[in-house]
């Protein structure tokens, strides 16, 4: 019998399954049986009934340095109490036996307040936003850590993913948990996991505990409690309003170039307008309340977005790398004009901005943004403000990100360290610096899709310091007489012309991630050939394959290609997602030169992934 076949019946067999569960799969037997026995219906209806319950059970949903993130609904490849269960499971395993064995012999030979910390019992954070089934999802996960002796401190309502990197670091937890599927559209939730670094988790961490996964029985091997029982134990607590506080604190204490004494002398925030959207997420309170503490004058937030709709209605994309997520902030922007538009994702981890230009407003790009407040806070350290610019300063920025970045570090001498694609890579590079008695010299990161870090307060992306600052750089280019769209400008005419752009394509759940394979496999063959490929024009004169390690760098799927005119395009699969994305980097002697050229090599590529994608390889 098929293995999709046996996960269907085993699951369908198991006594008390959650009820909800259980008349799913009752829905998906009654379809197959209805087109099997409708002969009217075709072969294509039964094909369809049977691929549907394929797709949920002949795969497991992968654990990964993402932890999960998939499809809601029954099976081993969607996202569910039991696949949460089972991966909390996986991960009190992994700490009893990985972390906690290990830090209890450390104690043991220390005399320290620290060592002695280190034989207590182990504990972990949870986190969640406002998708469906976060909140059951936190619950179940917190029921399997009670049961397991490690005690969970479920933070109490919806909060940004970078409070629960905080959180971590603040208990002294061995690990911690968010569920969220960040920018997903709304049929997707997912499982974010944190080290006890407060960084998400390694590539090994992740390694470790998929092997502890892999080796449990979804329903057999999972030691659990329902949550009204967890919460009676001594094994769990709820992390409230004082955590949130000191969340916002930290952010306004490190993460901003400004003391409260400059920040209250500040008329130009007073004068500031914004418009306002959490995308129906977890932004809305720690956003408001930064920019509270700022003194903007006036925050219109986008009333139809402002509190928790599982279903995203008016934005089923909620992602700020694209437009459509602005619509409606857009349309606010519209009637009330103000001086700058602020989004940030369901998590408060990526953030979107638009700016006023020729009568309308546009989206500026994660790069845009991420100059503009590197810019920003190298110019205020530089000036001696907040605490200044340390001894040591160091920036980073992944590989996809714009090397407009190194100009402006060179300018300031600061140090750019270079990263895959990923913060938890940045968030490693903090760690580092951290083990050196450095800490306080990183200043900066950044990822080009609209994520950034000021400070090394959390060590993950946080869409709550950078919503600030974005405002401070606003109210400063306004009381300079110049628009954000002109700050940009500057930047470009300061340190040359180079515009990116990410195209990526999308492809069904069944066969996606095999697609995606095969185009990475044509593009590392075809690209490489001796003679060399060209891309509209240009011909490639350097190849960097990351897949077996490169420039010092872990290994990660990803092909970087170097053209002849000095452009730049990545190629890399999702990690999460049947997706491929492309990220292109162009230069010019103006702003519509490098648009153009990115455009060209753009149009190229769109051509060469659909022949692949269509059966056609190129030649």
């Amino acid at each position: 019998m098929d293995i999709y076949k046996i996960n269907f019946k085993k699951w369908l067999d198991e006594e008390d399954l959650d009820p909800d569960i259980k008349k799913e799969l009752q829905s998906l037997k009654e379809e197959l049986r209805a087109a099997e026995t409708n002969v009217a219906a075709g072969a294509e209806s039964r094909e369809k009934a049977e691929a549907e319950i394929k797709e949920r059970f002949e795969k497991e949903l992968r654990f990964g340095t993402g932890g999960l993130r998939g499809l809601l609904g029954a099976g081993t490849n969607r996202i569910n109490i039991y696949t949460v269960r089972r991966t909390t499971q996986g991960i009190c395993d992994y700490i009893m036996e990985d972390i906690y064995i290990k830090d209890a012999v450390c104690a043991e030979k220390s005399n320290s307040a620290a060592g002695k910390a280190a034989a207590k019992v182990p504990s972990v954070v949870i986190g969640y936003d406002s998708r469906r089934n976060s909140r059951l999802f936190a619950e179940a996960a917190a029921g399997v850590f009670a049961a397991n002796g490690i005690k969970a401190y479920m933070i109490s309502d919806i909060c940004p993913v970078s409070a629960v990197s905080f959180a971590v670091r603040k208990y002294g937890c061995a690990m911690g948990v968010m569920i969220t599927a960040s920018h997903n559209p709304a049929e997707y939730n997912g499982y974010k996991v944190y080290g006890p670094q407060g960084a998400q988790i390694t590539d090994a961490q992740a390694r470790q505990i998929l092997k502890r996964i892999d080796n449990i029985d979804i329903f057999a091997d999972v030691s659990w409690l329902n949550f009204a029982s967890a919460k009676k134990t001594e094994y769990f607590d709820f992390a409230g309003d004082e955590l949130m506080s000191e969340y916002i604190d930290a952010a306004m204490a490190y993460a901003l170039p400004w003391t409260e004494d400059e920040l209250a002398a500040a008329k130009a925030l007073g004068a500031l307008s914004v418009v306002y959207s959490p995308l129906n997420g977890a932004g809305r309170m720690p956003v408001q309340e930064v920019l509270r503490r700022l003194g903007v004058g006036r925050i219109e937030t986008v009333k139809v977005q402002e509190f928790p709709d599982e279903n995203f209605s008016t934005c089923p994309y909620p992602n700020p790398e694209k437009e459509e997520a602005m619509c409606e902030a857009l349309k606010l922007a519209g009637k009330v004009k103000p001086d700058i538009v602020i989004v940030t994702d369901p998590d408060c981890d990526r953030v979107g901005v638009a700016v006023a230009k020729n009568g309308s407003y546009r989206r500026v790009t994660g790069n845009e943004v991420g100059l503009l407040i590197f810019q920003y806070i190298a110019e205020c350290r530089s000036c001696g403000m907040g605490s200044g610019m340390p001894g040591r300063p160091v920036a980073a920025r992944t590989t996809v990100t714009s090397s407009i970045i190194d100009r402006i570090a060179e300018k300031y001498g600061i140090e750019v360290k270079k990263t895959p694609t990923g913060f938890k890579y940045i968030g490693e590079i903090i760690r580092q610096l951290d083990e050196q008695g450095r800490e306080s010299d990183f200043i900066f990161g950044i990822e080009e899709s609209c994520s950034y870090l000021a400070g090394p307060y959390v060590r993950d992306k946080d869409g709550v310091s950078a919503a600030a600052l974005i405002c401070l750089l606003a109210a400063k280019a306004k009381a300079e007489g110049m628009t954000i769209a002109e700050a940009i400008d500057k930047i470009y005419e300061e340190y040359g012309y180079t515009v990116s752009r990410l195209i990526d394509f999308e492809f069904d759940a069944l066969s996606g991630m095999k697609k995606t394979e095969k185009i990475i496999e044509c593009f590392r063959y075809q690209e490489s050939k001796a003679a060399g490929g060209s891309i509209a024009g240009s011909r490639i004169t350097e190849i960097m394959d990351y897949t077996h390690g490169a420039e010092g760098f872990p290994k990660v799927d990803m092909i970087e290609y170097h053209l002849e005119n000095g452009a730049e395009f990545t190629v890399r699969p999702s990690g999460t997602e049947p997706k491929l994305k492309i990220y292109i980097s162009a230069g010019g002697k103006s702003r519509d030169e490098a648009e153009t050229l990115c455009a060209a090599i753009a149009e190229d590529l769109k051509n060469k992934v659909d022949d692949i994608a269509g059966g056609n390889e190129y030649e």
